[in-house]
């Protein structure tokens, strides 16, 4: 009988520590098999992109169970931060790591070290460069471009003199979106691109005071193609103070009610709208189905929508205007 009491404790006692591993999602190696480690470009409250990814993060998190610590340095530009986010990543040992590389190169060594730790790894918006299979989430950014460097050129009678404020230099969706501008208008002859590109380091006051530069050093310029919301909205306030929106075309990426605001009032003919929601959504759904399916990485590129002033009150494009309605 003794042995039997002491056959059914240690049953117990093993019965109370699984449950306590499930509760705190260890597996093998002690790793949160419910948790995902989410690194931003940035947890700035200013910026509506990034919301509505954590946004799509969380819906996805909640649909599968998992936990999902979303991070991020106060600016994109602050490079060493992002990198000790990500290495406090690492050290968590998560199910998986999700990263927006803020730059492309600079996040290789701790992006590889993520692989080497056996953590699934993806990225998402802006991909890194490593050689390790790695599924990246994001917007065809040339593609997108390319419709706006078009959409720009027919504006402006596919002549004069047009540039491009972008928003951080050394990452892939910058230089992507910079070249797919320029492919798009590469064959109408009458235009000439603005060959120095002034950088907003994702600041809309940056991208205001570089604006006005730019237009007051090339007094002709007729268009003006901003990467991101930051600064689109930095470049349609320096067209809209120095009171050009008739002379100036602007056109670019990433809305809020800011940039709505001044595609209402003419100020930006075109916005690409992304699907950031989207974005943060599978981004969570992609790295649990690699880490618990085994599923192999793949680029999945989310659809964009073009809105004009023309067509920013119909229904589909409100979803986009009113967060909520994601």
């Amino acid at each position: 009988m003794k042995h039997k009491g002491l056959y059914a404790f240690g049953l117990i006692a093993c019965v109370i520590v699984a449950a306590v591993l499930y509760m705190f999602g260890v597996i093998q190696g002690g790793r949160r098999a419910d948790t995902v480690y989410f690194v931003s470009k940035t947890s700035s409250e200013n910026s509506t992109f990034w919301h509505s990814v954590e946004r799509g993060v969380n819906v996805a998190a909640d649909e599968l169970g998992l936990e999902v610590v979303f991070v991020g340095p106060e600016r994109e530009i602050d490079l060493a931060d992002q990198i000790a986010f990500v290495e406090e990543g690492i050290s968590k040992e998560p199910m998986a790591i999700i990263l927006a590389a803020s730059d492309y190169n600079g996040l290789v060594e701790v992006s590889e070290k993520v692989v080497e730790a056996k953590i699934t790894f993806v990225t998402i918006d802006s991909d890194v460069n490593m050689i390790e299979d790695h599924s990246f989430i994001a917007t065809d950014n040339i593609a997108a471009s390319k419709i706006l460097g078009e959409t720009l050129a027919e504006a402006i009678g596919g002549e004069g003199l047009v540039g491009i404020v972008s928003h951080l230099e050394g990452t892939t969706s910058a230089f992507d979106r910079e070249e797919g501008f320029l492919q798009g208008i590469e064959s109408y002859e009458g235009i000439q691109v603005i060959e120095e590109i002034p950088y907003s380091n994702n600041d809309a006051q940056t991208a205001y005071v570089k604006t006005v530069d730019l237009i007051e050093k090339y007094p002709t310029v007729k268009g003006i193609f901003g990467t991101n919301e930051a600064t689109l909205i930095g470049i349609a306030r320096a067209v809209d103070a120095m009171g050009l929106k008739d002379q100036v075309t602007v056109v670019g990426f990433d809305i809020s009610d800011a940039a709505a605001s001044y595609l209402e009032k003419g100020v930006i003919h075109t916005i690409v709208i992304q699907r950031p929601f989207n974005m943060g959504y599978l981004s969570v759904k992609e790295a649990y189905d690699q880490a618990v399916y085994k599923k192999k990485p793949e680029f999945t590129n989310v659809d964009v929508v073009l809105v004009t002033k023309e067509n920013m009150f119909d229904e589909e494009i409100q979803k986009f205007l009113i967060p909520f309605l994601e």
